[in-house]
């Protein structure tokens, strides 16, 4: 007779606005960080922040396994966790695998639709560091990480609705999505959260057979929207004005509060109904 498996917690979540608040701390979660490593449950962050920024902040963590950059343009699993593959390891300790177009080839695809046809934007391509730090809040060292980009270009729309209609439309043709997050739109290849939340998921259940895994995706914006509806229960944080995404997802709760606050509220009431 086989044993029964044990039910555990797999949280996904977003960073800005969800786990850090507007400051980028992340006080109100700290509870429910300590309870999650206390009960073994994997802590995924999955983010359009760059790799650069995620080894620091998983560093500060102390308990994170995986990491997913860039909108899932990279997945990076940290040597020594049960579900690292084979692949060789990076000077910070994690294996990265790489799925999204390189930046490289996005910025030169976007900028000759800029210069051949007028689409008014910027990004941080055109930006000095004291320029990202101006638009994005960030103190002088994060901003120079979040400037490492490898799959994605953050811009500031400048032109009409209609107008990035029609660059949308331009830019698929050629392999490129826009998706818009908190601040930014961000040009990528075709690749989203959940194909690098799947590709945790799927090590950790091969990694921990006897585990009844439980995925719980947390975010707040649009771009959040498929790895919420994605996971098994969505954990939807609002801004001060209300939540700003809904999933279709009949297992979701929108946390009482904002930020990190609300973060640490949810993830707890979760764990006490599990």
């Amino acid at each position: 007779m086989m044993p029964d498996k044990s039910l555990k917690l797999l949280v996904v979540t977003d960073l800005d606005s969800s786990l850090l608040d507007e400051d980028y701390g992340y006080t109100g979660a700290v509870e429910a960080l300590r309870c999650l490593q206390d009960e073994g449950c994997p802590l995924v962050l999955n983010s359009s922040k760059t790799y650069a920024e995620l080894r620091e902040l998983a560093a500060d963590l102390s308990q994170c396994d995986a990491v997913i950059a860039e909108n899932g343009g990279l997945v990076a699993i940290r040597q020594g966790a049960s579900i690292v593959p084979s692949g060789e390891v990076d000077s910070f300790g994690f294996v990265p695998i790489r799925f999204g177009m390189a930046r490289e080839r996005i910025l030169e695809l976007a900028h000759t639709l800029r210069e051949n046809d007028g689409y008014a934007f910027e990004g941080f391509s055109d930006w000095s560091v004291d320029q990202v730090i101006e638009h994005t809040g960030l103190e002088r060292t994060s901003a120079a990480l979040a400037m490492e980009r490898e799959t994605s270009e953050p811009i500031l729309w400048r032109g009409s609705e209609n107008e990035m209609d029609d660059f949308k439309e331009k830019l698929q043709i050629l392999g490129i999505r826009v998706l818009r997050g908190g601040r930014f739109f961000h040009l990528m290849g075709m690749v989203d959260k959940v194909q690098g939340m799947q590709l945790v998921v799927d090590r950790y259940k091969v990694a921990e057979p006897m585990t009844d895994w439980l995925v719980v995706a947390v975010g707040d914006s649009a771009n959040d929207k498929a790895m919420l509806e994605a996971a098994d229960r969505a954990i939807v944080i609002p801004h001060a004005s209300g939540p700003m995404v809904h999933p279709e997802n009949s297992q979701t709760l929108i946390a009482n509060n904002p930020g990190s606050i609300g973060w640490g509220q949810s993830i707890l009431q979760t764990l006490k109904h599990t």
